[in-house]
């Protein structure tokens, strides 16, 4: 009796210290310096391990969410930003210095929010691997940085120069074996924190679809979305979506935040974006239209058209704000 309570203490210790360290881990990401990759994938096995030792649940779907719920408990100051130096000066810039000049009249910014999505697509490698410690839990991912035509309302704008052969295979969501893009360390490393969806090669399937329309090089094109992505997470519209996790929100409560943040104007460039899981409608994504010339100092709420663009949505009234953790809204 006495060693298996030995057994248990250490469990409980065990627990506490892989909490503290995934909690460590949540604020050091805040800083863009997260711990060793390593480190943390023991402490999320010591956490597995002490759930059984403590019998709290032996099937891998309880050990799943006991990680995840130690890791929003110690992540209380939320990860919201990764310093980049994308906006601090223009040589860092690479989209203002292009010299191509793609011919299109607007971009549409398409942001998941992550839990979401993975509650429709949780076979895919960044859904599979997501944690509350990752940026994409706790800000507005990016999906895509899209140009589009005023005069052509089904945006069949994509494909631009792009051989038949890559097309077929881009369809065919055969991303990962497509040309291999070249791109900088900093910006690459920046795209896999605001794009998770590198894991699995979502990078390629918007170059060659989206970015080939821009007149841009891929550098160019990522350094944009990187920077986009990475002013929208310093908006009072971000940082609100991330506090009500786990709650319901009304579709006008969202549109007027935006509006009193940006203007009056700016709710008609937001478009909501759900998906109906067991009866639950859950914010996916929103897409956002900006315009097509964008200045390394502008803030976000400058990069509206002028033009009246106003995109459709698909959210009802209310609408669930999820929380990482399949099957968790």
């Amino acid at each position: 009796m006495s060693k298996q309570r030995n057994v248990k203490l250490w469990a409980w210790i065990g627990l506490i210290v892989a909490g503290l360290v995934l909690g460590l881990n949540a604020l050091l990401s805040q800083q863009g310096n997260p711990l060793p990759q390593e480190l943390t994938d023991f402490a999320e096995d010591v956490v597995a391990t002490s759930v059984v030792e403590l019998e709290l649940g032996t099937t891998d779907e309880a050990v799943t969410e006991v990680i995840a719920t130690v890791t929003r408990v110690t992540s209380t100051a939320r990860p919201t930003r990764v310093p980049t130096t994308a906006s601090e000066d223009i040589e860092d810039a690479p989209w203002f210095n292009d010299t191509g000049e793609g011919d299109f009249d607007y971009y549409v910014l398409a942001l998941s929010w992550q839990p979401a999505f993975c509650e429709t697509e949780s076979d895919k490698t960044e859904c599979v691997t997501q944690s509350g410690s990752r940026y994409d839990a706790h800000n507005f991912a990016l999906h895509g940085l899209w140009p589009n035509l005023e005069d052509d309302p089904n945006h069949t704008l994509g494909y631009c120069d792009v051989t038949k052969a890559v097309i077929r295979q881009d369809q065919a969501s055969d991303w990962c074996a497509l040309p291999q893009l070249s791109l900088s360390e900093t910006v690459w490393t920046e795209l896999t924190t605001f794009m998770p969806g590198t894991a699995s090669c979502l990078q390629n399937h918007e170059w060659y679809k989206h970015g080939t329309c821009t007149g841009m090089s891929a550098e160019a094109y990522f350094a944009l979305s990187n920077h986009l992505t990475e002013l929208f997470s310093q908006t009072a519209f971000d940082d609100y979506v991330a506090n009500q996790a786990g709650s319901t929100v009304n579709r006008n409560e969202l549109l007027d935040l935006f509006a009193r943040e940006f203007g009056s104007e700016a709710r008609n460039y937001l478009s909501l974006r759900c998906s109906k899981v067991e009866g639950v409608s859950l914010l996916t994504e929103i897409q956002v239209i900006l315009k097509k010339d964008i200045a390394p100092d502008a803030e976000f709420g400058d990069l509206f058209p002028t033009d009246d663009i106003r995109p459709s949505g698909s959210c009802p009234t209310q609408i669930k704000i999820d929380l990482v953790g399949f099957d968790n809204f």
